[in-house]
Parts: structure tokens; sequence; C-alpha cells
């Protein structure tokens, strides 16, 4: 994906990514919630028989709201693209409910792997779907913006069709009686009940600033803002979903066991580790990089990309940790922060769009994701009996570098950047050795 963008942002212009970034709003503000969250709950019966139930119950669940989502965009239709500022989304308006029933059915697969720790296999379909996105969105650019979402409607298209030829091809699972899927709708209630909810807050926290920037600021602005956020959440979709997904598959055992608080206390530390260069990287260096590898036209979207490396950050150390409520079965209280998270949010971004000031939205939506995820965390890890100090102690060593990048970054130029640049490969470089080391031992 990253290789793809340089080629990309050279043949779409900053509209069309505003228009990719409405859609991908669009769907997965419905995918989300597409199997009612039922597939969260697919790694955890101990009978193979109740979670080959779940998933059938879900990818049914996501039909029934794929279709709920057609007849939503049918009704709406024009109305809603002209409301969001991309009128140019109403003509192909048709690809919503699509690439909900592709991204939700694929999202119930991924949990099916998971239970059967098939990790291989989901890295492979993911590199796949990445390449048939890419390929797609490069090979059909003459038709704008509609090249961008096919491309992604596609992608996630190719690893549902991968994963189900593995996964439903050796299941035991294709005569379930409705009993048996009416049993487990019961007896995870909770899921759809509150974590749907939970999810749905989550992702339009992530979702709606796109969506408010193209209404308050135009397309363009939100093209800006979506190839920033799409390089930057790079490192939580490669690396952080994976991490979610491996931690997710034994975190029930280890619950049970009284393992669970030393392993969360790990990956967390682990995870703020791995994510500190990239982010010390992007404060200092994301403009220039951004006009050099994209393009002048997306010097702003490094200035964006800037900001967001704070989301990064803590982010990226929060979000696989995330199961935690769903694990101690405590899914109102992670609605609760949900809640909390998306308002803080939206208090952030609401800055800019009060003052009418594009940065001061992004810059209050960095800081503000900042205190939500540290307040979250806090309280995930006081769910499973962790304390404060604890769960806020793997930042002290990240505190201090960041502060000090966001500090030099407006003072380095010349030849005093390309210095800096070099010497922080040297220590980064140094800093993955000891983190790689420290894998190997464990």
């Amino acid at each position: 994906m990253l290789l793809a963008a340089p080629v990309l942002t050279r043949l779409y212009g900053t509209e069309s990514f505003g228009v990719l970034a409405v859609y991908i709003g669009l769907i997965s503000l419905f995918s989300v919630v597409a199997s009612l969250r039922y597939e969260l709950a697919i790694p955890l019966p101990e009978s193979e028989r109740d979670a080959a139930a779940l998933t059938l119950l879900s990818m049914i669940t996501v039909a029934l709201v794929s279709v709920a989502a057609a007849v939503i965009v049918w009704v709406l239709g024009d109305g809603l693209a002209v409301l969001l500022g991309v009128p140019a989304l109403a003509e192909f308006i048709w690809l919503v409910p699509v690439g909900v029933l592709l991204t939700g059915g694929f999202q119930v697969l991924s949990y099916r792997a998971v239970r059967t720790k098939a990790f291989p296999l989901l890295a492979k379909v993911k590199i796949r779907q990445q390449l048939v996105m890419a390929l797609i969105q490069i090979g059909i650019f003459k038709f704008g913006s509609v090249g961008l979402m096919l491309g992604q409607a596609l992608g996630q298209g190719v690893g549902g069709r991968l994963l189900a030829g593995k996964l439903i091809a050796k299941g035991e699972w294709r005569a379930i009686p409705p009993g048996d899927m009416w049993n487990m709708a019961k007896r995870y209630r909770r899921f759809p009940l509150y974590s749907t909810w939970a999810g749905l807050l989550n992702t339009a926290g992530f979702q709606v600033p796109p969506l408010l920037l193209a209404s308050f600021f135009g397309a363009s602005s939100a093209g800006l803002y979506a190839l920033a956020h799409r390089v930057v959440a790079l490192p939580m979709a490669v690396v952080g979903k994976a991490v979610s997904q491996v931690f997710f598959s034994d975190a029930a055992i280890d619950y049970r066991n009284g393992e669970l608080p030393g392993l969360a206390l790990r990956t967390q530390r682990m995870l703020i580790r791995i994510i500190l260069p990239p982010v010390i990287f992007l404060i200092l260096f994301a403009p220039p990089i951004f006009a050099l590898v994209f393009g002048d036209d997306w010097i702003g979207a490094g200035e964006v990309a800037a900001w967001l490396a704070l989301w990064m950050l803590v982010s990226f150390a929060t979000s696989p940790l995330s199961t935690l409520f769903a694990v101690a079965e405590r899914q109102s209280l992670g609605l609760s922060m949900q809640a909390v998270l998306f308002l803080v949010r939206m208090a952030g971004i609401g800055v800019g769009v009060y003052h009418q000031d594009f940065m001061l939205g992004v810059i209050g939506f960095a800081l503000s994701n900042v205190v939500g995820y540290l307040v979250y965390q806090t309280v995930a890890f006081a769910s499973i009996g962790l304390r404060v100090s604890q769960s806020l102690l793997g930042y002290a060593l990240a505190a201090p570098p960041v502060v000090l990048a966001f500090l030099f970054k407006d003072n380095l130029a010349g030849s005093g950047l390309v210095t800096v640049f070099v010497i922080l490969l040297v220590v980064s470089a140094v800093h993955y050795y000891w983190v790689i080391k420290s894998l190997r031992d464990v």
C-alpha cells in the first residue's frame, strides 16, 4: 500500500482522495455493526460447534445489514453525497452496500481464522488484498474517483474469497441448525447490546473526521487528511491488527489462568518501543518526505501527518489491547469508554470547525486522541486488575523524545535536517536490534 501511494498521488488529485475517504467512512460505519459484533465472540467458545454457529450467525447478519445499507443509500442517495460535500460520490453511491457486504464478510472470516490460529494465512491474504487493490486503482485511474473506490471494495472481496476457500472447505459447520445459532445469539447477547455500539463509536471517531473535513473544508482538505491518515495508520493496519488478533486468540485462556495482566503490560510496552521511531521521524520530517515521495501538492498532508503521529503512538499501543473489555465480559464499561473517547475526539476537531481553521482541527483531533486513549487504556487495564501507574508508566520513556521532536521540528533545515535524519536512522537501527533481541528471548 505504501509503495503504491506515490503512484496513486500522481494519478489522482486531492479531491479524489477526499471522495475515497468519505466512501471508506461510510462503509466503515456500516460494516463495523454488520455482524452485530458476534464475530468477536467466535474465538471464545470451547466447542467448535458453537464457534461454527457463531460464524454462520455472523455471516447471515452481515447479509441482512448490507441489504439495509442498500435501502438507505437508495432512499438518501444524492442528498447524502451533497450533504457530505462530495457530490461526485452520488453516481457511485451503490458501491457503499457492496463494500459493506465484502468488508463485513471478510471481518467474520478473519475471526474464524483467528480461532484456528491461521495467522500465516491471514498474512498472505492481506498482502494479496493490498496488491489487488493497488493494481485496480492504478489500472483504471482514468475513471477518476470510482477507480479508488472499486479498488478498495474489490480488494476486500478478494480477501474474503481467499479465506472462505480455505476455512469453509475445511469446516464441519455448513449444516448448523437454527437452534444452535439462536442459543449462541442469546449466550453472547452482550456483544450486540454493548460491543456493537462501542465499535460504532470507535469507528465513528476515525471516520467522522474526514466526513466533517469534507463537509466544512471541501474534498481537497479531506484528501490531504486521507493520505496522511493512510500513511500514519499503516503500522496499525499491518502490525497492530496482527498483534491484536494473536493477543485475542490466547487472551481468554490467559484471563482464566490469571496471566492476562502481565501479558497486557508486556504487550503495551513492546508496542510503544516498536512505534516510537516512526513517530519521531514523522514529527520531524513528514512535510519534506511527503513532498518528495508524493509530489509537491501533498506537502500539506505531511503537516497533517506530523500531528497525527501523536495519534499513531497512543492508538498503536492501545487498540490491540481494546479486546480486554470483551475478554473480561465488561462490554458495558467498554461502551462507556468508547463514548468518552468519541466525545473527546469530536471536541478536538470541533475547535477547528468552530474557528474555520483546517490545521487547528487536525491539531485538536491529535491532542484529544492522546488524552482520550490514555484514559481509555487506564480503564481497560483497571478492568483486569492493573493500577493507573502501571498503565501510564510505559509512556514515560516515550514522552521526552516526542516533546523534543516538536520543539525542534521547525528549526531544522538544509544540512542540519539531513544530519539529524542520518543520526536518527542509526539510532533507530540500534533500537530495533534490541527490540528484536528481546522478542527472541521471550
